[in-house]
């Protein structure tokens, strides 16, 4: 059980982690493309976007690593209550080790410059040198200043309807996972 609740929560990290997805870089991405690119990223804001972003998850993920596993420890219909009392006990003395881990993951002052320079690539693939532009040209404007002033906001309020959504689907997934696993 103690390695299917690593992995479950391992899984929940990976999952909540939305901005962590990075591209594959582009092999030969023309130099003012990427140079053009990093510019307009500069205009966005996007490393304190990110920093926003990650911030927001940081919070939020011990409560939501914590709900998930006592979900799990709830669902086990073949545990008797002593069982599960004592396995919220040990998932409560896991948790600030967890806590810890996720906190040092979202707080690693490399993981946004290696997000950005590898989402670099990924537009100077996607856009035109052109296009580009454009979008510089939108984030400078006063609409671009307005969305990148609410964007944090939408950021959140966005990660939280998907969790919303998302997290009893993956509840009753680990459930049904548990259970195989407990019940065999």
């Amino acid at each position: 059980m103690k390695k299917s609740l690593a992995a479950i929560a391992s899984v929940i990290a990976v999952t909540c982690a939305s901005a962590a997805f990075a591209a594959t870089p582009a092999p030969s991405a023309d130099p003012a493309v990427v140079a053009a690119t990093r510019q307009m990223m500069e205009s966005m804001k996007l490393r304190d976007v990110m920093l926003a972003s990650l911030k927001q998850a940081d919070q939020q993920m011990p409560a939501q690593i914590a709900a998930s596993l006592n979900a799990i420890v709830d669902s086990d219909s073949t545990a008797s209550a002593d069982k599960k009392a004592e396995a919220h006990k040990k998932l409560q003395e896991a948790l600030p080790k967890l806590t810890s881990q996720t906190h040092a993951l979202f707080t690693d002052p490399t993981l946004v410059d290696d997000m950005l320079a590898e989402m670099v690539p990924l537009y100077a693939e996607t856009y035109t040198l052109d296009e580009i532009r454009q979008l510089s040209a939108f984030y400078a404007s006063p609409l671009g200043q307005k969305m990148l002033a609410n964007m944090p906001t939408l950021m959140s309020r966005s990660m939280e309807i998907s969790n919303r959504v998302m997290m009893p689907r993956i509840q009753k997934m680990m459930a049904q996972t548990a259970q195989s696993i407990v019940g065999k």
